[in-house]
């Protein structure tokens, strides 16, 4: 088999030589769609966030602080409407629904933002 033989990755479709790339539940998978499928964040980790609290009172530093760009910008789109659903969460940002949850796993451990039912849907609210 030569080394630079190409296949198509099962999860978004991409070009990937065969020798980087990854299966996984018997899909070829390129990396990034690797890891969102194997190595997805828990929401629901006490853990976590009494990890996220502890480094907050060791350097002082607020929850926000420790945002990157795409995790303000998510946070600051759910204050701004007081309420969002992961869909259009994944929509407004342009996110595969489990790199939504992901960076909503990571505001839930900062306590920036948590889940309420409101009739039939799940909304994410600040805190």
């Amino acid at each position: 088999m030569p080394k630079n033989e190409q296949t198509k990755c099962q999860g978004c479709g991409c070009e990937i030589s065969l020798e980087e790339s990854y299966v996984l539940n018997d899909l070829t998978l390129c990396d990034d769609c690797y890891l969102e499928r194997s190595h997805r964040v828990k929401t629901c980790n006490p853990l976590a966030t009494y990890s996220a609290k502890r480094f907050q009172e060791s350097d002082g530093l607020e929850a926000t602080e420790r945002l990157n760009d795409l995790q303000k910008a998510i946070y600051e789109f759910i204050k701004s409407r007081g309420k969002a659903t992961t869909q259009e969460l994944s929509n407004k940002f342009n996110l595969s629904q489990a790199e939504t949850e992901n960076q909503l796993a990571i505001l839930r451990h900062l306590e920036l933002t948590r889940a309420k039912k409101e009739e039939n849907k799940i909304y994410i609210v600040p805190f």
